[in-house]
């Protein structure tokens, strides 16, 4: 009498092959929290690539901020042992177009001291500069005329493309980064809609190259010191 063949095992430190289960349905949380992410993204993408063109002066009407005070916004800092540290400045003046054309006596701008306008906020604050050189939107609005500035936003803004892609997956298929609530990453791309699934592709290949390149380019700005971009 023969004896059955022992069923083959599994080599030492691998672990059996997993079957594939069937895909778990979108989870409402999913969407609700992609849904989230995208009109989050959304308002980033449109803040930050807005002061990016602004602080390019390709567009808007340039000048000069001439400052009359400048007021400091203070948060608790726990560096600082219950203490403040001052976050942001915001400087009041007059602005005047180059040209001279354009005259507000009551312009503002304010300057975050950890964000891309930080040169500028220094030099304010340390340095105490008398005017700025800014960039006026039509609505009022004034942004610093800087390379500097343009490279930070754009890093920026391409870091919230990338944030978008994954809303954008997460409102279509229910996927949510805690394990167990509705489809995994892998699994949801088999849930995207054949339409949609080139766009959601896309979003990637946009936002990680743009990013990688907004990256180069803000440390070309710090090496090379550009002040100014091309045909200004």
């Amino acid at each position: 009498m023969k004896t059955p063949a022992p069923s083959p095992q599994p080599s030492t430190g691998q672990s059996p092959p997993e079957e594939s289960g069937p895909v778990p349905p979108p989870s409402p949380v999913g969407r609700v929290f992609g849904i989230v992410l995208v009109v989050l993204t959304l308002g980033g993408m449109y803040w930050t690539f807005f002061n990016a063109t602004m602080s390019s002066g390709y567009v808007g009407t340039q000048g000069k901020l001439v400052i009359s005070k400048c007021v400091e916004d203070h948060k608790e800092s726990r560096s600082t042992r219950g203490g403040t540290v001052a976050y942001q400045t915001t400087c009041h003046g007059t602005f005047r177009s180059d040209d001279g054309d354009v005259v507000d006596r009551s312009a503002q701008i304010t300057l975050s001291k950890n964000g891309a306008d930080s040169e500028a906020a220094k030099k304010v604050a340390d340095e105490h500069a008398g005017e700025l050189s800014v960039n006026r939107a039509g609505n009022g609005t004034l942004s610093i005329t800087n390379v500097e500035s343009v490279a930070n936003y754009l890093c920026g803004g391409f870091f919230f493309l990338l944030v978008f892609a994954y809303g954008f997956k997460c409102a279509l298929t229910g996927s949510f980064p805690k394990k167990g609530i509705g489809p995994s990453s892998k699994q949801a791309d088999q849930l995207i809609p054949k339409p949609l699934k080139a766009t959601e592709e896309w979003l990637w290949v946009i936002g990680g190259i743009g990013l990688v390149l907004a990256i180069l380019f803000r440390l070309a700005v710090g090496i090379f010191g550009m002040a100014t971009l091309p045909f200004q």
